[in-house]
């Protein structure tokens, strides 16, 4: 598939076409790597068909993906003990990448919560958000300051406990 099927297709622009492109193949490529881990990244994509000139978005989007995953059962980790505590809602955590390149999760908090969202950001560890609908803010790389942002832990990666036991204070 290329962009321009896509365009014609879907009747998006083409920079539309040509990242949801990227990111499926980086998943495609990621997928591999953990099927094959010996393959380096140009036999992943060669191996997948991907023309010559995709390969370099294609590679950055998988390393992306790579760094998702892994960081996926952290997140979701610390999900669990907010849900274990009654503190959060149940559902599964996202985790997405900035445009910075940092990862970033937010876990939604259970109503009469203090915060409406719990924040993780790599860089900066995890946070309140007082709104819902934009819990990650504008990404200037600049730490996060403003009305309903308190930091809850001095660590990028607290363990879980640590997280609930500093939301709760």
């Amino acid at each position: 598939m290329t962009a321009a099927a896509v365009v014609e297709e879907f009747g998006v622009a083409m920079t539309t076409a040509t990242a949801a492109l990227a990111a499926v193949r980086g998943r495609r490529i990621a997928d591999l790597f953990e099927e094959e881990p010996q393959l380096s990244p140009v036999q992943a994509a060669e191996r997948l068909g991907y023309p010559l000139i995709t390969h370099r978005r294609a590679l950055a989007a998988a390393r992306s993906e790579q760094r998702i995953r892994e960081a996926r059962p952290y997140v979701c980790s610390v999900a669990q003990a907010l849900v274990g505590a009654g503190l959060a809602e149940p559902d599964e955590p996202e985790v997405v990448g900035l445009p910075s390149g940092a990862l970033a999760a937010a876990i939604r908090l259970t109503p009469g919560q203090a915060a409406a969202v719990v924040v993780w950001d790599e860089r900066f560890g995890w946070r309140t958000s007082g709104s819902q609908r934009h819990p990650f803010g504008k990404d200037t790389g600049a730490r996060p300051q403003g009305e309903g942002i308190r930091y809850l832990t001095d660590q990028a990666r607290p363990v879980p406990s640590a997280v609930l036991a500093a939301l709760r204070g």
